[in-house]
């Protein structure tokens, strides 16, 4: 077996820390799901209520976010098969988007909405959520998942498709030679 480099080494240390931190911030995000929904629990007021659900679901959303960060970390790749539906998503999102930006708009141009803070916040976030959820759908689709060297102009002049292909290349090479395999 081929014993791991020193760039091996310190790879795997940089994975374990990042693991660990994403870890711990697992335990705080479900802490605070517990919090949001006690809450929730022992209100009488529906949007109180409501605003600690938006709360509660923002931070089970992290608890998904931080999993999928470590599953890439721990070695689960991603490729273009894989993020398809995502992009074929996109166009009906897109539809659907515009419609809830036409209403948020026309909603937060009341003078009305605009003279009542607390609702003039809240319709604002989702607004917003709405335009940062379009652009993270958009920019998710179109990433690769896997380490690429700062220097590395492939991906402008050979596209993904090439990049995807020679990382799982050197993957496989990788494992064969530390199998011991020539």
């Amino acid at each position: 077996m081929i014993e791991l480099t020193a760039v091996d080494a310190w790879e795997k240390e940089q994975k374990q820390e990042a693991v660990k931190i994403l870890k711990e911030q697992l335990v705080i995000e479900g802490e605070l799901v517990g919090l949001y929904e006690a809450y929730e629990g022992s209100t009488e007021n529906k949007a109180m209520r409501r605003m600690m659900q938006m709360f509660r679901l923002d931070s089970q959303r992290h608890i998904n976010i931080l999993q999928a960060a470590i599953e890439i970390v721990e070695g689960v790749d991603v490729f273009i098969e894989d993020k398809q539906d995502l992009k074929e998503s996109l166009k009906k999102h897109l539809e659907l988007e515009a419609e809830a930006l036409k209403k948020a708009n026309l909603l937060l141009g009341k003078q009305w909405i605009n003279e009542t803070q607390g609702l003039k916040q809240l319709l604002e976030m989702w607004r917003n959520d709405e335009k940062r959820h379009h652009a993270a759908l958009k920019e998710l689709s179109q990433r690769t998942y896997f380490q690429l060297n700062s220097n590395d102009f492939v991906r402008t002049f050979r596209g993904e498709d090439f990049l995807e292909d020679r990382y799982r290349r050197a993957k496989a090479f990788k494992e064969k030679t530390r199998q011991g395999k020539p």
